[in-house]
C-alpha cells in the first residue's frame, strides 16, 4: 500500500500536529482579506473613530470579549474527544485543512447561495462542485445542488418525485436512515412500505418483489452505506426490478457515495476489479460501478468528503424533476442570465462557505483512487482487518462482514442460545468502551436492532427480548493503521481481547 504525503499534510492531525501550518495559512488569508476590503471603494474614509482603538470604551469591550472567549474555550474543552484516533462511535472526522481554510475565509464575507447576486463566486463554485459530484457517481447528465445535510437532500428527492409522479408507495428498508419515515410523514405521501433486511443488513429482495407485486410503487430508496452497519443494498438486482416495474430509484449514498472514488482511475474512468488493488469486495465494486444508473442520489460531502458539517447534496438525472419544484420570489433572482440555485431548492438561505469548502477540498484531493481513494482505502481496510480478527475470537462475533468501514459486533453470553444473555454480555463492553466510561481507552457506540432482524442475524438463538444490542465501530478516520507499531487498531484489538472468553 503506497503512502502519499497528503494523508498527513492536509489534516490538522489527531494531536494537532499541523496547527502551525494552519495558523500560518489562516494568518496569510486574513492579511489578504484585509487588503481586499481596503481596496473596496478606496476613496472612502474609515467610519471608525480617529482615536480608535485607544479609547477606554475599547478596553472595556476587549476585556468583555476576552473573558467571554475564555469561557467559550472552557466550554468547548468539555467535548467528547472526537479528534482522537481512539474515537470511533459516530460519523465524526476532522475536516481536511483545505475545507477549514476555505470555510473560514469565505465566512468573513458570508455569501448566501440562494441567488447568484447573494454569492456570485460561491454560486459558481457550487455549480462546479455539482458537476464534480455528478461525474463521481457516474451521471453523464443531470443537475443538483448542495444542502444542509442528507436528511434535507432526502426530503428534496422525495418532494420532487411525489410532485412528478403524484402518488404511489414509498419503499425503503429497515436499514434505511430514520429520516425517511419522518420525511414521508411530512410530505404526506400516503402508503409507506418498510422492507426487511437480510443477514448482511441489505434489503431483502424477495420481500421487495412481493411489495412490487402489490402495484403502484412510486419510489424505492436503496442504500449505499447504511447508518447502522454501512451495508450496501443490491443495486444490480434492484435495477433489474426497475426495468420490470418502472419505479423511481433513489440511492441514499450520503455515507458511502465518495467510495466510488476507490474504483475510478485518474481520468475518472472505472478501473477493472482487482482484489489486490481495490479494497472493496467484488459485490460492493459492482454496486459502486452501477451507481450512475440510479435516478437520483443523496451524497454528503460532510461525511467522507472531508468537509465540516452543513454540506450535503442531492443529485438528479432527469431535468423534468427540476421543473416541478421550480419556485421564485419578487425580491430576488433578478440576475436572469446567471444560475439562481435557490429557485430549485427547499432551503432559501444556504451558506456559500460550505460550497467554497467543498470546492477547495476537491481541488486538492482528487475524486479518484489517487486522492479520496487513498483515504477511503485505509478506512475500509481497518474495518476489514477488525472483522478478520474477530473471526478468530471465541465469544465476540461480527454481525456481518463490512461492506465499507462500519462494523457491528456482539458478545456471546453465558447462554449462547438466549438473545437476552447476548445483550447483557454486549452491554458490558459498551459500559467499558463508550462515552458512558469517562476513562474509556476507546469510544465505540451501540446499535439496537429489531427482533425480526435479530432472528435473521442470529439463527437458532431464542428471541427472548424486544431488541438486539450490538457494538458499532465507525472507522472513517484513516489513521487507525498508520504510524508507529502497535498501531491503534492493534491497541483496540487488545482491549477487545479482554472480553473474549
Amino acid at each position: 500500500m503506497r503512502e502519499t504525503s497528503f494523508l498527513w499534510d492536509y489534516f490538522l492531525g489527531p494531536r494537532g500536529e499541523n496547527v502551525q501550518l494552519l495558523s500560518e495559512l489562516l494568518t496569510a488569508g486574513l492579511n489578504h482579506y484585509q487588503r481586499w476590503r481596503e481596496g473596496l471603494y478606496p476613496e472612502d474614509e474609515s467610519i471608525f473613530p480617529e482615536n480608535y482603538p485607544k479609547g477606554v470604551y475599547f478596553k472595556k469591550d476587549l476585556e468583555r470579549l476576552s473573558a467571554a472567549w475564555e469561557e467559550f474555550l472552557q466550554k468547548m474543552d468539555q467535548n467528547i474527544p472526537y479528534p482522537s484516533v481512539r474515537y470511533g462511535a459516530q460519523m465524526l472526522k476532522d475536516p481536511a485543512l483545505p475545507a477549514v481554510l476555505a470555510y473560514f475565509y469565505t465566512l468573513l464575507t458570508n455569501p448566501n447561495n440562494h441567488a447568484y447576486e447573494g454569492g456570485p463566486v460561491t454560486t459558481q463554485m457550487e455549480m462546479e462542485v455539482v458537476q464534480q459530484l455528478l461525474s463521481l457517481v457516474g451521471f453523464e447528465t443531470g443537475w443538483g445542488h448542495l444542502t444542509s445535510g442528507g436528511s434535507l437532500a432526502n426530503m428534496e428527492a422525495l418532494w420532487a418525485v411525489r410532485d412528478f409522479r403524484k402518488s404511489g408507495t414509498v419503499v425503503f428498508s429497515k436499514g434505511s436512515h430514520y429520516s425517511w419515515k419522518r420525511i414521508a410523514s411530512i410530505l404526506k405521501t400516503g402508503k409507506v412500505a418498510e422492507i426487511p433486511v437480510d443477514a448482511h443488513y441489505r434489503m431483502d429482495l424477495n420481500a421487495l418483489e412481493s411489495e412490487l407485486k402489490n402495484g403502484n410503487v412510486m419510489i424505492i430508496i436503496a442504500n449505499l452505506g447504511t447508518t447502522g452497519t454501512g451495508a450496501v443494498d443490491p443495486l444490480e438486482a434492484i435495477l433489474k426490478l426497475r426495468d420490470r416495474y418502472g419505479f423511481h430509484l433513489h440511492v441514499d449514498a450520503a455515507y458511502g457515495g465518495y467510495y466510488r472514488s476507490v474504483i475510478l482511475d485518474q481520468d475518472g474512468c472505472l478501473m477493472p476489479f482487482d482484489a489486490a488493488e481495490i479494497p472493496v469486495s467484488d459485490y460492493v465494486y459492482s454496486q459502486l460501478a452501477l451507481l450512475g444508473e440510479a435516478d437520483s442520489i443523496t451524497l454528503d460531502p460532510h461525511k467522507h468528503g472531508l468537509v465540516g458539517y452543513g454540506a450535503g447534496s442531492v443529485l438528479f438525472k432527469d431535468e423534468a424533476l427540476r421543473q416541478v419544484i421550480l419556485n421564485t420570489a419578487p425580491y430576488t433572482y433578478h440576475v436572469t442570465d446567471k444560475p439562481n440555485i435557490g429557485m430549485f431548492t427547499l432551503e432559501g438561505s444556504r451558506p456559500g462557505a460550505a460550497a467554497a469548502a467543498v470546492w477547495f477540498t476537491h481541488k486538492l484531493i482528487p475524486l479518484n483512487e489517487s486522492g479520496y481513494g487513498q483515504i477511503l482505502m485505509r478506512c475500509r481496510e481497518t474495518a476489514q482487518a477488525l472483522y478478520d480478527e474477530l473471526s478468530q475470537f471465541e465469544s465476540l462475533r461480527a454481525i456481518c462482514e463490512p461492506d465499507l468501514d462500519l462494523i457491528g459486533f456482539y458478545r456471546i453470553g453465558r447462554n449462547p442460545k438466549s438473545l437476552q444473555s447476548i445483550n447483557e454480555a454486549t452491554e458490558a463492553i459498551y459500559r467499558k468502551l463508550s462515552v458512558e466510561n469517562p476513562g474509556a481507552p476507546f469510544i465505540l457506540s451501540k446499535f439496537v436492532i429489531d427482533p425480526e432482524t435479530a432472528g435473521r442475524i442470529l439463527p437458532g438463538v431464542e428471541i427472548d427480548t424486544d431488541h438486539f444490542t450490538a457494538m458499532r465501530g465507525v472507522f472513517m478516520k484513516h489513521w487507525m493503521r498508520m504510524g508507529r507499531k502497535p498501531d491503534y487498531l492493534d491497541r483496540l484489538i487488545e482491549e477487545l481481547r479482554k472480553f473474549d472468553g
